[in-house]
Order: structure tokens, then C-alpha cells, then sequence
């Protein structure tokens, strides 16, 4: 049985594609049929009846969508609770308002159907207006609407142009079609030279606005082929780059066919766009799956290869690295021999060929790229890296991981000497070239030995899944705070821990809120001085003692939690913290810490000032690539 969200997704569907063929209908009338009393007359009714024949199943598709939509937003199970709920719907949320001022222009669009008449061409262009309209608020009840700020407004107007081209081109392909059948070869050719110019204006506004939404809505390759949302839009770019060919042929090649009169060259361009249009429809109907699934950029991926591409090895040995980029310039040598062959149109075989030799034998160097991948590869960990996570993690690698690996993680565990591999060093940056993801997999379904059977036990059957994640924030934090100890700085950028906050005269209640601001982390042995404004910083105080009353224009944390998870972050025992002192820049980076007693510290406000103002100059760079940077 469909179920109801699939039932939406297709009436949504039809609605568009609907409403596309009367944006398409209308505009074929306007700007692609030969005017005069050479036209058939029936040519203009045929076009007249699909005019409002495409309204008229616009708007109960579109009635059906409302209804359906109700159901679902009121969680609607009886007939009596979806009559209650239309009215509601109807006139108190965004999407019933938009629903009914778009019924409304595609209502207007369609009564204005009419054949002939000394003001049809006027009519014509305000029902051109009406539809485009229609599809213009498209983007308020979709997943554009919902994002907010400058973003979500581009991504309207993105979505608003996208429509439009998209009724102008596929919804005029089945008034193409029966303008084929009616008008004599000249007149035909001439609608296909008319057609190709706005054709191929509304292809280039497709593939923009679709880039562009992509870009926002799916984000990265991992979501494409990893997310249902994904899944569709690949699904759609398919159906679309088959429709542009098909489109293609028919202007290089069929038109001109038709044009010369050769026999059965009308029937096969009629057939060819008729499948042009049921790729249109299919298009449509992928669109209308993208809007009732979640966007793929807000949707954890599941990544369904057994391998993913990486830079680790390149980046890391010298000698990868130099056989990557030889590799590179020979394979781009014999490409650029190949396009100088196609453009003198000499040698071409000779360059085909060294192209694909030198692609075979330099292509094994390429698989450096390429290294082991699962399905949780790509996801990160859904923790915000929170001061509560970290503590609960510590307590968590006592129980279940030192053991094996140690009490300071560094693979010395009382067990591990009976172990046939060792266990990893967890105190080493090599941590770092893990993704969240990879360390979730391995502890969830353990790492296999070479010789067979586990080198690691898995504990998806005795951990759940926050446990995991908390241990990997904790192993994370625990190796940053040797990195900054022993190298005096982090081996890659790290968030400071986000936990609850009290502040007085600020509107903050958790550590992010507190974003565009350096915060100077103090703990309970600190006495902090307040920061004036005059001293050229904007700085807040914040206190780790828990229960302390903030003094005003700083704060306190709001949760015992924050205390012990910056103790993992110093290395120390929770009873020697008093006295540490944190710098976290505006961008939330956790910049500098500094140990009790430690003789560089911000013992004076010019200290700090100057070490604030040093952290501001430098805005932190990440490392391009997730596996290295730690944020969530």
C-alpha cells in the first residue's frame, strides 16, 4: 500500500507538472507559433483545451496536495479532525496562506483561456504572468523557505527561476508536439528554430539554479550518494542530461529533416519529443520526491562504497605524493595533445591512443586517492563536542578501553601484552587522520585482524551510540591536551566544549551564544578583573565554578559537567585545575590554554589584552577536509 508521503509526493507532482504545462501552453501560443491565418484554427483550439485542461488539473491536484498536507501537519486520523484542521491550516501557517494565494493565480490563469479575440494577446501575457506567479511563491512552502537569512532568500529567487525555465521549456514540449502534427514543414521548422533559442536560455537557467540549490541543500558528494535527497537528485540529473540530448538530436538533426520534407522525419521528431516529455514528467516527479524528503546537508549520509577518496597518503609521504603529481601532469600532457588533435583534426587516432596508454599505465598511482571506507564514513558526531559528552567519555574508556590500551590510552594496557596485535596509541596525532565516522564503525563493529577474527572487539551490543560518540570526544580531547602540553599547540583546530551558561547583562545561555566574542575561560582559583571596552577587545569572562553567581557583563557554567571536561582538556586531575586559564576566540576555537602556575600566563590585564588581540590577528584556517577538523 502507498503510504501517505508518498501519495503527497506524487500529487505534488502532478500539481507542478500541471502547472508547468499551462506556464509552457501559454507561452508557446506567445513566443513560439507562427502567427496568421495560415495556423490552423484547430491547431489554436487543440492548444486552447490544453490550456485549461493543464489548469484545471493544476488545481485539484493542487486541492489534493492541500488536503493531504493538512492531514499530515494537524496529524489528522479521523475525517472529522481533517475538517477541523483545513480552516486552520488554511489560515495560519505559511504553507496554507501560500497554497491559496497560488490556487487563486492558477484559478485566474485558466478562466482567461479563451481562442481568439482583439485581446488575446494582452489576455495571453497576463496569463503568462498569473502562472508565472503560481510558480514564483513555489519556493516559500519548500525547503528554501525554510532557511533563513540572506541564504534562504537566494535560494527562493533560485528556485522561483528555476520553474520558470522549467515550465517555459518542458511544459511547452507537448504544444510542440501537436504543432508538429498540424502545421505544414515550413511552418513546423519554423516553430523549431523558434523553440531552440528559449530552449537552450531556460537549459542554462536549469543547470545554475539547479547548481546553485544543490550547493546549499546537498553540500558535499558523501550526502549525494549517501541521503535519499541525494539519491533523487542524482536521479534527476540523469533524467535531465538524457532530456537535454534528446533535445539536442531533435534540433540537429530531426528539425532539419523536417524542414527538407523527408519522409517520416515528422513522425520520428514527434516520437523524440515525446519522449523528451515523459522525461519531463519524470523530472518533475524526482523534484516533487527532493521537496518531501529532508535535504541531504541536514540528513546524516550513509556511505554505500567500499571506498572513499582521501589526500591522508598523498599529503603525508613524500614519495606518494611525488608519483600523484607526475602522475597528474602526464595524464594532463595527454589530454591537452588529445584536444589539439580534435581542433587541427590531424593525428586524432595517434592522440586517442596515447591518451588511453598513458591513462592505463598511470591510473594504479591514482588509487593512492582511494583508501578502505564504510557506511558511517562521513558522519560526525552529533554530541556538539559538550562538556558532558567528554566527562561521560572519560568514565566510559575506564571501563571498557583501558584495559587494553591504558589508563593514558597510549596502547599499554595490563591486557595488552597478551594481545597478538597491539593496540593503537591513542595519545598520537595519527587520531586525526580518522573521521568521526571511521572511529564509530571501528568501535561499533570492532577492527579486523589480517589472520582473521578481531584485533578489536566491537560494542554496538553493550554501548549505545551516544556512549560511542562520547568516546571518541574524549579521546579527541584527551590527545589535544597532550598536543598542546607537549607541543604547545593543537594538532588540529578544536572547538571549545559547549555546555549551558548563566550570564549577567548578557542574552546568553550556552557557550555558542557567545559566538563573535574572545571569552577568557577561567576557573575557580582565577581572580578575574572585569575587561572594559576601552581596552580594544570584546571579551567575556567565563567562570567554570559551578553555582557561582556571575558578576555583571560575565559568566558562570551552568552545569558540574564543564569542570572535569576542561580538566581532560589540561591533563590534570579535576582537584588541580584551579588556577588554568583558556583563550577561545570568536569563531569558538579553543586558541590557548595555560596550566595553574604556569610562569607565561595572563597575570596582568595588558597580558591578556595583548594575547586576545594576538589570537584576533590570526583568525584560525581549518584544514580543508572533515577527518582533521574537529567541529561538529
Amino acid at each position: 500500500m502507498v503510504d501517505l508521503a508518498t501519495t503527497m509526493a506524487l500529487v505534488r507532482g502532478l500539481h507542478l507538472a500541471a502547472t508547468l504545462s499551462l506556464l509552457g501552453t501559454v507561452g508557446f501560443l506567445l513566443w513560439m507559433l507562427p502567427s496568421g491565418p495560415a495556423v490552423p484554427r484547430a491547431l489554436h483550439r487543440w492548444l486552447t483545451r490544453l490550456w485549461w485542461v493543464s489548469g484545471l488539473i493544476a488545481l485539484l491536484a493542487g486541492v489534493a496536495w492541500f488536503v493531504l498536507q493538512s492531514a499530515a501537519i494537524a496529524g489528522a486520523e479521523t475525517w472529522s479532525d481533517l475538517r477541523d484542521a483545513l480552516p486552520v491550516v488554511a489560515l495560519h501557517t505559511r504553507y496554507g496562506n501560500t497554497m491559496l494565494v497560488r490556487l487563486g493565480l492558477v484559478l485566474a490563469a485558466t478562466l482567461l483561456a479563451v481562442p481568439s479575440g482583439r485581446w488575446t494577446t494582452w489576455v495571453r501575457y497576463l496569463a503568462v504572468a498569473l502562472t508565472a506567479a503560481a510558480l514564483g511563491v513555489q519556493g516559500m512552502i519548500g525547503h528554501a523557505g525554510a532557511t533563513e537569512g540572506a541564504v534562504g532568500d537566494g535560494l527562493v529567487f533560485s528556485e522561483s527561476l528555476h520553474l520558470l525555465a522549467a515550465g517555459i521549456w518542458l511544459g511547452a514540449l507537448l504544444p510542440l508536439w501537436l504543432g508538429l502534427r498540424a502545421l505544414s514543414p515550413e511552418q513546423a521548422s519554423a516553430v523549431c528554430e523558434r523553440f531552440t533559442p528559449i530552449g537552450l536560455a531556460c537549459v542554462l537557467v536549469l543547470a545554475g539554479t539547479g547548481f546553485a540549490q544543490g550547493f546549499e541543500l546537498i553540500g558535499s558528494v558523501p550526502a549525494l550518494f549517501g541521503t535519499p535527497y541525494g539519491h533523487f537528485a542524482m536521479l534527476k540529473i540523469t533524467l535531465f542530461v538524457f532530456a537535454l540530448m534528446l533535445a539536442t538530436l531533435n534540433r540537429l538533426w530531426f528539425s532539419d529533416r523536417v524542414a527538407a520534407d523527408v519522409p517520416g522525419a515528422r513522425r520520428h521528431l514527434g516520437m523524440s519529443i515525446c519522449l523528451e516529455t515523459c522525461l519531463g514528467l519524470a523530472i518533475v516527479t524526482a523534484a516533487a520526491f527532493m521537496a518531501s524528503s529532508s535535504p541531504a546537508a541536514h540528513t546524516t549520509p550513509v556511505w554505500p562504497f567500499p571506498r572513499r577518496l582521501s589526500l591522508v597518503a598523498v599529503n603525508e609521504d613524500p614519495d606518494f605524493h611525488r608519483e600523484f603529481v607526475v602522475s597528474l601532469i602526464v595524464i594532463g600532457v595527454a589530454a591537452a595533445l588529445m584536444a589539439a588533435a580534435l581542433l587541427l583534426r590531424r593525428l586524432r587516432w595517434e592522440a586517442l591512443a596515447i591518451l588511453l596508454l598513458t591513462v592505463l599505465v598511470r591510473t594504479p598511482s591514482l588509487s593512492l586517492l582511494l583508501i578502505e571506507a564504510y557506511p558511517t564514513s562521513f558522519q560526525t558526531s552529533p554530541t556538539d563536542f559538550s562538556a558532558a559528552s567528554i566527562a561521560r567519555g572519560q568514565a566510559l574508556f575506564a571501563q571498557n578501553c583501558a584495559a587494553c590500551h591504558g589508563p593514558s590510552g597510549a596502547g599499554n594496557g595490563p591486557a595488552a601484552s597478551g594481545l597478538h596485535i597491539q593496540p593503537a596509541d591513542l595519545t598520537q596525532p595519527h587520531i586525526w587522520m580518522h573521521s568521526d565516522g571511521e572511529m564509530f564503525w571501528w568501535l561499533s563493529h570492532g577492527i579486523e585482524d589480517p589472520e582473521g577474527g578481531l584485533a578489536m572487539p566491537g560494542f554496538a551490543g553493550t554501548l549505545s551510540p551516544d556512549d560511542l560518540w562520547a568516546l571518541i570526544d574524549y579521546v579527541r580531547a584527551h590527545e589535544s591536551a597532550l598536543a598542546m602540553q607537549q607541543r604547545s599547540t593543537f594538532d588540529v583546530p578544536l572547538r571549545a566544549p559547549s555546555f549551558p551558561i548563566a550570564c549577567a547583562g548578557l542574552t546568553a545561555t550556552r557557550m555558542a551564544d557567545l559566538r563573535g566574542r574572545d571569552v577568557h575561560v577561567v576557573t575557580g582559583g582565577v581572580v578575574s578583573e572585569d575587561i572594559p571596552p576601552a581596552s580594544g577587545v570584546t571579551a567575556v569572562t567565563l567562570n567554570l565554578r559551578d553555582g557561582v553567581a556571575p558578576a555583571p557583563g560575565s559568566c558562570v557554567a551552568a552545569t558540574a559537567a564543564a569542570w572535569p571536561a576542561y580538566a581532560i582538556l589540561t591533563d590534570l586531575p579535576p582537584d588541580k585545575l584551579a588556577g588554568a586559564e583558556y583563550l577561545v576566540d570568536p569563531n569558538g576555537w579553543l586558541r590557548a590554554v595555560h596550566r595553574p602556575g604556569a610562569a607565561d600566563g595572563w597575570q596582568t590585564r595588558e597580558k591578556l589584552f595583548a594575547a586576545i588581540r594576538a589570537i584576533d590577528a590570526k583568525p584560525i584556517q581549518p584544514p580543508s577536509g572533515g577527518s582533521h577538523e574537529h567541529h561538529h
